[in-house]
């Protein structure tokens, strides 16, 4: 089992990146670009959140009902989404897209950090 505090430090993590790359897209290209990686930001947010509420149900049980519950959090986050990023490009017609994906790319990337960081839920 993950410890909660490792989850909780890429958690953390993805909303820092994200609130980085927000405000340097912001800077260098204006409101609309801040918003758009804001987004796609929000978008592996809101993924990773979902899995973690999905794959963590249980603590601890039998090996093929843990990976079943990791194979339905990974395809519930993919619905999640593609839905997401759907309703981005229909509501919001005018998003400066290399920004959404720059923002997703960007925060999803957290998870990767996460595996080189040692997150023990001490301050």
């Amino acid at each position: 089992m993950v410890a909660q505090a490792q989850i909780k430090g890429v958690i953390c993590l993805k909303v820092g990146i994200t609130l980085i790359v927000m405000l340097l897209s912001f800077l260098l290209s204006g409101r609309s670009a801040g918003i758009a990686s804001g987004l796609g930001g929000a978008i592996a947010l809101a993924g990773s959140l979902l899995y973690a509420r999905v794959a963590y149900q249980i603590a601890y049980g039998p090996p093929a009902a843990l990976i079943r519950l990791h194979y339905a959090a990974e395809g519930a986050k993919m619905a999640l989404t593609f839905v997401a990023f759907a309703a981005v490009f229909v509501f919001y017609r005018q998003v400066a897209w290399m920004w959404l994906f720059t923002g997703y790319i960007a925060a999803t990337s957290a998870y990767w950090f996460g595996l080189l960081i040692q997150f023990n839920g001490k301050k």
